[in-house]
């Protein structure tokens, strides 16, 4: 690399990191942060996901953020920091492997620009969530996998044992990665020649074998409760999305849509569509694929298993697209290749494309931090701020408080309800008494009682959760606190 290409590799690099700390400080929080960072604080007192309260993905996140979540609103900013960097580190082995594959710096800095600023990165790579460490680890399993596919036999059992280890770190996040799993065990038949069937049955026994050595936890949790397991993992996100969210088909389409159609993200797809055609044709007349070009191939794989398990999760977001996208830009190599003299080399086109590409972060700038949407209003940071301010002012640290969103809570430096330290509460009516009670979740009669028997001396009352107990709420407790979308109740003993 020239030193004009490192400066402008350190550039990019400040500018990612400005965009990413901007966010981790501004964006209003999202409301899967409060519960990853209650469930982070219970792990960290000793607790254990699916066994002492409800959790509903794999377990490792709350251990990472384990070591932030005692410091209260800023273990939110601890958590998004350590997010943050994590991205930022993703964003550096992103560019070296595409430097290293390539060759070509130019190509490595376009390719690298395109990742590192498309709008789903820096919105879900500096929030406390499952995204960034699945898509982190998932793509060192990529990396290896690829060194794997390029070596032809040397050292090949150790990177095929990495390739596993890591793919199993990211499923061990967030569940969809374990197709990526399932797409290298299938490439290690179609794509190594050179080995016989022996050996490659031995190279997929080492690629499970690295998966479970980075599973230990995720095993004896299953054991110990393979019901609740199961059902954090995957019954619970069919019940949300089939009987609470209840999302259709044309609504996953409309879903899809949007991550296809965003300005950035069609660029990305189209330029991986067009390489895929050459790579297609190219396999056509010659019957065979140059190992580059199976590297290009498997990422074009996992792009695709990626939009199709997004597409029918139950419910899909659009922020669960960007999973795709390292994978999408990777695809997209041999068609920016062919495109590379003309984008680089006129700068005007460069500058006008780059700002163009820019530009489309202006939308989720307005969006999640200066929250445009009416429905955002109670999770910006000074919203949530007043109610902790009024939860500190009326209860004591480590006292139990009442709130459905247990952000309130962590961030308070309190503790919530038992059953309501994560999500669960409208899932509630769809599950028996013993599933209830199985999953560590309570339900209305719950909260009746602990309302009735004064168990808990504050409550937050929000507007979609306890509303219907209002009446029994005034009966039993006093107002002492009105913020624009929740009301604080005290025990009336306090005063009377």
């Amino acid at each position: 690399m020239t030193k004009k290409q490192i400066l402008v590799l350190l550039v990019l690099l400040a500018c990612q990191l400005m965009f990413l700390c901007g966010f981790v400080f501004l964006r209003l929080i999202d409301y899967d942060e409060g519960s990853y960072l209650s469930a982070a604080y219970l792990v960290g007192e000793g607790k254990l996901p699916y066994l002492d309260f409800f959790y509903p993905q794999m377990p490792y996140l709350p251990y990472v953020y384990s070591l932030v979540s005692h410091s209260g609103l800023w273990s939110l900013f601890g958590g998004r920091l350590i997010s943050a960097f994590a991205g930022l580190f993703l964003a550096v082995i992103f560019f070296r492997f595409v430097h290293k594959f390539s060759g070509d710096v130019n190509l490595s800095l376009l390719l690298f620009f395109l990742y590192a600023f498309n709008g789903l990165t820096i919105n879900w790579h500096s929030v406390v969530k499952t995204l960034v460490f699945s898509d982190l680890f998932g793509f060192i399993s990529f990396i290896f996998f690829s060194s794997y596919l390029l070596c032809k036999g040397k050292g090949g059992n150790l990177k095929v044992l990495l390739t596993g280890f890591f793919i199993g770190l990211a499923f061990n996040f967030r569940l969809t990665f374990f197709l990526i799993l399932v797409v290298e065990g299938i490439m290690i038949f179609l794509f190594t020649p050179h080995q016989n069937l022996k050996k490659k049955s031995q190279a997929l026994i080492l690629l499970l074998l690295g998966a479970l050595l980075s599973s230990p936890l995720a095993i004896y949790l299953f054991f110990k409760n393979p019901s609740a397991f199961i059902f954090g993992n995957i019954g619970y996100h069919q019940v949300w999305g089939g009987k609470v969210v209840k999302m259709f088909f044309l609504t996953k389409i409309f879903t899809l849509c949007r991550f296809l159609f965003y300005p950035q993200n069609f660029l990305i797809w189209i330029l991986a569509i067009l390489s895929a055609t050459w790579l297609v044709q190219s396999w056509k007349k010659t019957k065979k694929l140059a190992s580059e070009n199976k590297v290009i191939f498997t990422a074009s794989s996992i792009a695709l298993i990626m939009i199709i398990i997004c597409f029918f999760m139950s419910p899909t977001q659009t922020q669960y697209y960007e999973q795709a996208l390292p994978y999408l830009v990777i695809s997209s190599i041999p068609a920016v290749s062919k495109f590379k003299a003309k984008w680089v080399n006129k700068k005007s086109v460069t500058f006008a494309v780059s700002g163009f590409y820019l530009l489309f972060l202006v939308p989720y700038i307005l969006i999640f931090i200066f929250a445009l949407r009416p429905k955002d209003g109670p999770y910006e940071i000074q919203e949530v701020k007043r109610v902790i301010e009024a939860v500190q002012a009326n209860s004591k640290p480590g006292e139990v408080i009442l709130s459905g969103w247990p952000a309130y809570a962590v961030f308070s430096e309190r503790k919530t309800v038992p059953g309501l330290e994560t999500w669960g509460w409208e899932i509630i009516p769809f599950l028996s008494p013993e599933q209830k009670k199985n999953f560590k979740l309570i339900d209305s009669l719950g909260v009746k009682e602990t309302i009735l028997n004064k168990t808990v001396n504050l409550i937050v009352e929000e507007e979609w959760f306890l509303s219907s107990f209002d009446d029994l709420i005034k009966a039993n407790y006093r107002l002492t606190k009105t913020t624009k979308f929740t009301k604080i109740y005290v025990d009336r003993k306090s005063t009377d």
